[in-house]
């Protein structure tokens, strides 16, 4: 009889045991994943954050949490995960009630691109380990990782040749209704150009200067078409290396730059167009951009751009 009332209550408590971890697992826990950064460069560590916080008193012995994201990112630590066209991972955390974990998984952002998880997969079983029920969760978190700045002693001699160009050519032209300041007469100055009103007060000849009417510009065409080079990758990547460093130093100097290209955007699988502007905020746009190019989709003709324009 005592076998008995032993089975039937060990029968009972499994039952009660399934019941509350069907309706109680999930509740009030808190899964969050993340990246230690929003953006890095080309070759620099990082860390993927796990936070885990069961904030009620029923323990989770065994719980799964599993994600997948690029293999383009070399994680350090390569337990619990498999690298095939993606990189996918499952960590498995026990819990007591009311605890929270924290996991950091460092790795290195081997190459330049836009990485974001969008999802994840948790399961638990219940305390006798006889049932396991799952849940998937929508997270998002992202990642830019920019393109490496080229050596700037290879630019330097080509940048200095535009640049001077454009400081040649920014004072052709002036807006007589933007006045900027008064200046000494000079022999090859204009008569009219002459302020009678300042001679008239000084008695020295002096003339009015005026605001360029034109801003001066640069755009930068990037063309990634592959040309049948067997390692076009590395070229192409080359080459949006240098776009980002001209954009750099052109931007620094307060020139505005414009940047044009037949590489498509990963998210909207087309051509990248980007205004131009100046300041650090725009190079931030333009490293996003750059960022976001995919070499994998297809190239139109650099020419198709040029008669956009």
């Amino acid at each position: 009889m005592n076998i008995l009332f032993a089975a039937l209550a060990l029968f009972l408590l499994y039952i009660l045991q399934a019941a509350v971890y069907r309706k109680y697992w999930s509740r009030n826990l808190d899964i969050r994943l993340f990246y230690s950064k929003e953006t890095c460069v080309e070759g620099e560590q990082a860390n993927l954050v796990e936070v885990l916080t069961n904030n009620k008193r029923l323990p989770l012995p065994n719980l799964t949490v599993k994600f997948q994201t690029s293999r383009k990112l070399d994680f350090l630590q390569n337990e619990n995960s498999a690298v095939t066209d993606l990189y996918y991972r499952s960590d498995i955390f026990s819990f007591k009630g009311r605890e929270r974990i924290t996991r950091t998984l460092p790795f290195c952002c081997k190459s330049r691109s836009y990485y974001t998880i969008d999802q994840l997969t948790v399961s638990c079983s219940d305390i006798l380990f006889s049932q396991k029920y799952h849940e998937t969760r929508k997270i998002f978190t992202q990642l830019y990782v920019y393109p490496k700045y080229v050596d700037i002693r290879k630019l330097l001699i080509p940048f200095n040749q535009l640049y001077g160009m454009i400081l040649a050519n920014r004072h052709f032209y002036e807006d007589p209704f933007e006045f900027r300041s008064i200046r000494e007469y000079q022999p090859f100055d204009p008569m009219r150009a002459v302020n009678w009103k300042a001679f008239a007060r000084t008695g020295e000849l002096m003339v009015n200067t005026y605001e360029d009417t034109a801003s001066q510009e640069v755009c930068i065409y990037l063309n990634l078409e592959n040309n049948g080079y067997e390692n076009h990758y590395d070229i192409m990547e080359e080459n949006i290396r240098l776009a980002a460093t001209l954009s750099d130093m052109l931007i620094a100097k307060g020139i505005p730059v414009s940047l044009k290209t037949n590489g498509c955007d990963l998210i909207t699988k087309q051509p990248l167009s980007i205004p131009a502007g100046t300041g650090t905020s725009h190079q931030t746009i333009i490293l996003q951009n750059l960022s976001r190019i995919s070499l994998e989709l297809p190239v139109e003709h650099l020419n198709g751009l040029l008669e956009q324009d």
